[in-house]
């Protein structure tokens, strides 16, 4: 049986492909969406209907008949998206960067009733890269100097990108600074330098500068997809679950 579900942010650059994606895929059925209130100039509202999806004006409504919402939306509707799954005991898979403390606090309040999954990057090569980047980090901090190198499309709103500021966490120890030249500068300190250029999709490049040598370890998106066919089978793998707090390495461990 399919598993019916709502895309919230449908007429975004990531909603689109997810909305088509998941019509050339009999596993899903999709039963409601929502639009960007200001769209962006490249969709505007007017040409909402090439989306051919049910689309509702509140997100109770969009919610209403689906098992798993999917939200790439904008950082100040995703509370309210939050709070109307909790509300109607709705699975959610969140792929929205940028979100603020709020947002994440609601996030981990709703995620004691219904289950929740959030990460900034759906790909599973940036899955296997942050094990790679623990793994490094665990033998080379404190003896190399460490950088990540990001570059997005100009209209990607978030600087760094929740993908960098996850490799940097990744490392699990250390300082993180952005956008900082510092002659300086400590080993200890992670620096994130965030461009924004072009179309590029997504490229992230992290380097361990350790004198003698260097090691050095990038992630290129081609396309929106690698990212969109990550967030549907999170969106199969919510489904299944408890109530909680899911990552997307709990998904490809899954």
């Amino acid at each position: 049986m399919a598993l019916n579900i709502s895309i919230l942010g449908a007429n975004g650059k990531m909603g689109q492909r997810i909305v088509k994606l998941a019509k050339e895929d009999l596993r899903y059925k999709i039963v409601g969406g929502s639009i960007r209130p200001n769209s962006e100039p490249h969709f505007p509202p007017s040409s909402a209907d090439k989306l051919a999806i049910p689309l509702k004006t509140t997100p109770e409504e969009a919610m209403a008949g689906c098992q798993v919402a999917i939200d790439f939306s904008s950082i100040h509707a995703t509370i309210k998206h939050i709070e109307t799954a909790h509300a109607l005991k709705k699975g959610l898979v969140i792929g929205t960067t940028g979100l603020d403390k709020d947002a994440l606090t609601a996030m981990e309040i709703a995620a004691r009733e219904i289950p929740i999954l959030y990460s900034p990057n759906f790909s599973l090569g940036i899955a296997l890269c942050l094990d790679v980047v623990k793994k490094l980090g665990s033998s080379l901090f404190g003896d190399c100097y460490i950088d990540i190198v990001e570059t997005h499309h100009v209209h990607k709103k978030d600087s760094p990108s929740g993908t960098a500021l996850a490799m940097a966490k990744a490392i699990g120890k250390g300082e993180i600074a952005c956008n900082k030249s510092d002659p300086n500068r400590k080993k200890e300190q992670i620096v994130i330098h965030s461009i924004r250029s072009g179309n590029v999709i997504g490229e992230h490049t992290i380097i361990f500068e350790c004198g003698h040598e260097r090691i050095q370890l990038t992630h290129q998106a081609h396309t929106r997809d690698a990212f969109a066919k990550g967030a549907l089978a999170a969106a199969e793998f919510i489904a299944k679950q408890p109530p909680g707090l899911y990552s997307i390495k709990d998904l490809f461990n899954s």
